[in-house]
Order: C-alpha cells, then sequence, then structure tokens
C-alpha cells in the first residue's frame, strides 16, 4: 500500500539478487504448494518470492487473532483491552520460526535481511541462532509505546531480546525509537554509545511526541547495535498519474459543483479503536452546536474502510459510530444538507484523490499512529493542484513530529479537536496557503524512495561498523498474502 510494496521491490531492478519472503496458506486440498514463485522476471530478473507455508488455523490465529488482539491494541496503548493466551503466542512463535528458516535458506553468505513490523517480532532471534553471518535490520512500522504500556506485555523480555539480535533497528519517528530504548533497559544491560539531535528534521517541542535529542547506537557485549528514525515516504508518482486521469479531473469538477457554498472536512480511517473516530464525532456535534452559523455550510464527510469480517472485535465499535452518525444528522440534518455523511466501505484511491483535491480541512484524530500516510497523501494532492486545504493532524499520530504546517490537536480533548477544526475551517486562505506550502516542502522531499534508500544506507554503515563489510545480496521478510 501507499507505494511502499512497489519502492522495496524497485531496489532489485538492476538485477540485484534477492529474495522476497512472504506467507501463504497451505492448502492440501489444492494443488502442491510451491515454495518459490517469480515477481516479475522482466523488471526483478533476479529477485523470486519465497513463500512460507501456512495453515488457515496458523494465519487466523498468528495475524488476524493474537497479532491483532492481543499486540495491536497493547502497541497504541489499549493494553487493557488485550487479550493474552500462552497457546496463542506458541503458535506466533512457530510461525515467527518458519519465517526465520525460510530466510535463512535463501540469504547468500553475509546478505542483508530487512525485516518488517511485529508481526515478525521473534524472526531475528531464531534467524541470528540460524545464520551469525547475516546483517539482520528490523523497520517497525506501527507505533512503539513508553515502557510502561509495553512491559505489560508477558512476553516483553523474549521480543526485546529477538530485536536487540538486529544489527539495526528503524522507527518512524525519534520518540518510538527513544520508547525502545527505554523499554530495552529494563530487560538488559547495555552502553549507549551515540546520541544524536533529532532537529531540524523532528519537532523537538509544541508536539506530544517532539524529542530534542535521541539514541543512535548501543553497545551490547561486543557488538554495535544502531536505531534510527525513519518516517515512511510517499509515492509522489502514483499521486501525479491518479491526478493526470480524465475521469478523475471530471470527478473533482463534479465534487466542485455538489459542495459549491458548502466546505468539506474529510476523516479517511480504517474502523479501529485507535483512529478515535466516536471522539471525532463527539466533536463535530458540539462545534454544530457551539457555532450555529456553520449549519448547512459544512459537511463531514467520514471514509470508514471496514475491518475483516474475522475481525468481530470491532463490532461494537461500528455501531456506536453508526449511532453517533445517525444522531448527528437527525438532530441537525435540513432539506438539501446532511451534516455527515458516512461511507463504511473501502473507496477506490482515485476517488480518494478527488475528495482529497477538494477538502477544505483534513481532520485525522487517531489517539495513536505509527506515522499516517492519509495525512501525507492530503498534502501531496493539495500540493500538486495548488490547493490551500489545511490539515488538521492529532499530535499521537507519527507525522505530527515530521509534517511541519498542520494544525496539531489532542484527540482525546473532544473540545480542543472541535475547537481546532473550528481554527481550520476559519483560516485565512493565505496563512492556509504558508502553512500547505511548508508541508508539502516536506512530504514531497522525504518521499518513498528518499525512505527506502536513507534506511538501506544507515543499515550498512551499521554493517561497516560491526566489520561486516558491504553486503551482497538483499532479502525481505514481512507479512505479505
Amino acid at each position: 500500500p501507499n507505494g511502499i510494496i512497489p519502492t522495496l521491490a524497485g531496489f532489485f531492478e538492476g538485477g540485484q539478487k534477492g529474495a522476497w519472503v512472504a506467507w501463504s496458506i497451505d492448502d492440501p486440498a489444492l494443488k502442491e504448494f510451491t515454495i518459490h514463485t517469480e515477481v516479475d522476471k522482466e523488471k526483478y530478473p533476479n529477485l523470486v518470492a519465497a513463500r512460507v507455508p501456512l495453515s488457515k488455523e496458523e494465519v487466523d490465529i498468528f495475524y488476524k487473532r493474537f497479532s491483532k488482539e492481543a499486540f495491536w491494541p497493547t502497541l497504541h496503548t489499549f493494553w487493557e483491552r488485550a487479550t493474552f493466551e500462552e497457546e496463542h503466542w506458541e503458535v506466533f512463535c512457530k510461525v515467527n520460526r518458519k519465517f526465520a528458516e525460510r530466510t535463512a535458506a535463501e540469504a547468500a553468505a553475509g546478505a542483508t535481511v530487512w525485516i518488517h513490523d511485529y508481526n515478525l517480532w521473534m524472526v531475528p532471534a531464531y534467524l541470528r541462532e540460524l545464520r551469525p553471518d547475516l546483517n539482520i535490520a528490523f523497520f517497525h512500522d506501527t507505533y512503539f509505546p513508553s515502557a510502561d504500556v509495553f512491559n505489560v506485555l508477558p512476553w516483553r523480555k523474549e521480543i526485546v531480546g529477538s530485536l536487540l539480535q538486529c544489527d539495526y533497528i528503524g522507527f518512524h519517528i525519534p520518540r518510538q525509537s527513544e520508547n525502545f530504548i527505554d523499554v530495552a533497559k529494563g530487560v538488559m544491560p547495555f552502553e549507549v554509545t551515540q546520541r544524536s539531535a533529532c532537529a531540524p528534521r523532528f519537532l523537538t517541542y509544541g508536539c506530544a511526541l517532539g524529542l530534542d535529542e535521541m539514541t543512535t547506537e548501543i553497545k551490547l557485549n561486543d557488538r554495535y547495535i544502531r536505531l534510527g528514525a525513519h518516517p515512511v515516504g510517499l509515492d509522489l508518482k502514483r499521486v501525479d498519474k491518479v491526478l493526470a486521469k480524465p475521469e478523475v479531473q471530471e470527478r473533482m469538477t463534479e465534487l466542485r459543483s455538489e459542495l459549491d457554498g458548502i466546505k468539506l472536512v474529510l476523516p479517511v480511517e480504517r474502523l479501529d479503536l485507535t483512529k478515535g473516530i466516536p471522539a471525532k464525532l463527539q466533536a463535530f456535534e458540539s462545534m454544530l452546536q457551539e457555532h450555529p452559523e456553520l449549519h448547512g455550510k459544512v459537511t463531514l464527510v467520514t471514509v470508514c474502510v471496514p475491518a475483516a469480517k474475522e475481525m468481530t472485535v470491532y463490532n461494537e465499535l461500528q455501531s456506536e459510530i453508526e449511532q453517533a452518525v445517525g444522531r448527528i444528522n437527525g438532530r441537525y440534518a435540513q432539506v438539501g444538507w446532511t451534516p455527515v455523511q458516512f461511507f463504511f466501505r473501502t473507496v477506490p484511491f482515485d476517488e480518494l484523490v478527488a475528495y482529497y483535491s477538494m477538502a477544505d480541512v483534513m481532520w485525522i484524530t487517531p489517539l495513536r499512529d505509527g506515522l499516517n500516510l492519509v495525512a501525507k497523501e492530503y498534502v501531496v494532492t493539495q500540493g500538486k493542484t495548488g490547493g490551500n486545504g489545511v490539515l488538521a493532524l492529532s499530535e499521537f499520530a507519527g507525522a505530527a513530529a515530521e509534517v511541519k504546517g498542520a494544525v496539531l490537536c489532542n484527540p482525546h480533548d473532544p473540545v480542543e479537536m472541535g475547537e481546532t477544526c473550528y481554527f481550520a475551517l476559519s483560516m485565512h486562505p493565505d496563512e492556509a496557503a504558508g502553512r500547505m506550502h511548508e508541508a508539502y516542502d516536506v512530504v514531497s522531499y522525504y518521499d518513498i524512495e528518499y525512505w527506502g534508500e536513507e534506511f538501506l544506507s544507515a543499515v550498512a554503515a551499521c554493517a561497516v561498523r560491526n566489520g561486516k563489510g558491504k553486503k551482497p545480496e538483499l532479502v525481505q521478510a514481512e507479512v505479505v498474502a
């Protein structure tokens, strides 16, 4: 999604040898399982997909139940909603070992292995045991919480011990990296050998996730482990291609006509406890009550992507959201004006870009978020169409520490959220344009290609630091169906 997979694959366009390790369902009732498949022989002649065979039950427990019901809520500070089952942990470890074994079989001597996200936390431990020659890098795509939250996990020592088998560990922003350091200090002793200033790349104040300085290298026994902040960038070419489509331009014209005289406030998010959707609806309702002059002049168009049907844990949340939408519309709707339009479905990216171009305010208010690429998609679309919309962003989203020009708010305070939305709607066009220009400069420069190249350069430098030199091959392991 968001260009990450094409970018990662792009490292192999020059004939670079490598393997992409991902799981696939192994159903004995179907044809015989094939481990190796081609990715794209013409574009990536020396890249193979190495599949890890998993049963449907393993996938259901490892990913849909355990990862999402134990780790996901804990990482986003909802640990009291998490469910910890020892039997599920055993399946999680079993699957991670399968990934490690397949990766060990694929990797050439001294290869670089790039592991992605918390679903594969235990792979480094197993892999280091199997292949001590490898240069192991890990990127934590998901939010990493403070020690008092993470330490609730029954298996925190095993998880941290595994991650400390890596040569390089990357996070989106400095605060998340420093949270990991705090957690690791409670597991085993190590020496901090290097710290770096976070400015000017990242905010150091005026943001809940701001940080002045971060740990960038530690020494554990006789080995150096480096850490870095690498917020994922956006695929700008993808947005360019969408904007160039005649049907998208036509849809933008239609929306402009439909919204004549009405300001559009747009949130786009998944159905998830971490997104703070009920609080946002409460804030919007309060804003309409406090500012009756907005009646008939502003519409909240909420795009909510459903969770997988197996994720029944979100059924209650969906019901709460639908009731709030009904209450607001029942209270304030007028003939020809609906205060809240709620789309509970996946919306094609082309359609989203059309909405991004028309939105006066992009209202992104997660309670916790590793980064939030939707915010960046909005900024890029506005920047490329000459828009002067306003990005109203939760200060607990990782992007808040990177994307300058956004109007930040506390998503745990519905009053402040409502005031922030009103401020964004009332902002003078010149100030809005200036803020958007500032945000676009950041997002357009630190794009997806920058992210990938910066991360791999840091990994290579770490290999040199540990006396391993340059690596001939890249192997990536992540949870890709």
